[in-house]
């Protein structure tokens, strides 16, 4: 705090010279600003003509401006090599054209810059597990959980990464398998009960059962009902897909004259195979 003895000048020169440091900050972060939102904007505009039309660009079109997106970006954070914001977004771009170790750069920079940023996180989370390094994944996952305990793509993430390194987990004596299972499952519940109607999420849910060292079928068979009467009518297919599951439960709970019931009402095309699978499974007990 400036003493009341100082000069009167030196008050003024000093607030004068702050005010005037701020002014050009404050100027060149509305110029990086609007920079990086037009960066932003063009890449938005993409995305969603890809969406509307997938044919509206040609292969060599669109690759003409995406690499003009990552040039923009990358010009951007050599000027600015701090700028988190910004840092995510190329670390993001970067990942849907399959550039991930630069993706991973971007991204542990980032984290480096501000550590409590979720999708951050996660990002790198993702990376590590691609890459089969299971328990450096798990802890950004954790951390991304714990960050943001209100978002379920990170506990369904979460989920899936104890399912699909549970053998290496279980090896390095990460958890007890009937741990394992615990925290799976609620990882799961949490990513339904946050998004009920996402229908990946529910399926997810209920295979999960199937996953246990003991298999739950009564568990699987009930919220394959519950998720049943979500189903509109005129979703023919979520409606089989979720009969063929059940058909499945019915069968592995020793109910197989019901699970060949329900198996003649499930008529797609595309789900013919697998019905098959699961009779011939059924006809094996």
């Amino acid at each position: 705090m400036l003493r009341m003895t100082f000069q009167f000048f030196i008050l003024c020169l000093i607030s004068c010279s702050a005010l005037v440091a701020t002014s050009d900050a404050t100027t060149r972060s509305d110029l990086n600003s609007e920079r990086l939102s037009a960066i932003t904007s063009r890449e938005d505009k993409i995305y969603k003509k890809i969406v509307e039309d997938p044919e509206f660009y040609s292969a060599a079109d669109l690759e003409r401006r995406i690499d003009e997106l990552v040039r923009s970006y990358h010009a951007y954070l050599t000027e600015n090599p701090d700028d988190v914001s910004a840092l995510i977004l190329y670390g993001k771009l970067l990942r849907r054209i399959e550039q991930n170790e630069q993706a991973f750069k971007a991204f542990l920079k980032a984290d480096e810059l501000d550590p409590r940023i979720a999708v951050v996180k996660q990002q790198l989370g993702t990376h590590l597990a691609e890459t089969g390094k299971g328990k450096a994944a798990l802890t950004f996952y954790l951390s991304a959980v714990e960050l943001e305990p209100e978002t379920p793509i990170y506990h369904f993430a979460l989920g899936e990464l104890l399912y699909q390194f549970r053998d290496e987990f279980l090896e390095d004596n990460l958890f007890s398998r009937d741990a394992l299972d615990r925290e799976m499952l609620r990882a799961f519940q949490k990513a339904v009960q946050l998004a009920p109607e996402n229908f990946d999420t529910q399926m997810r849910m209920g295979e999960a059962y199937y996953d246990l060292a003991s298999p739950d079928w009564k568990a699987a068979l009930l919220h394959w009902e519950k998720l049943r009467k979500t189903v509109a009518a005129d979703q023919s297919l979520r409606r089989e897909i979720i009969h063929l599951h059940k058909t499945r439960v019915l069968g592995k709970l020793g109910r197989a004259a019901e699970a060949k019931e329900l198996a003649a009402t499930i008529l797609q095309p595309s789900l013919q195979f697998s019905k098959q699978q699961v009779l011939d499974e059924i006809a094996q007990h």
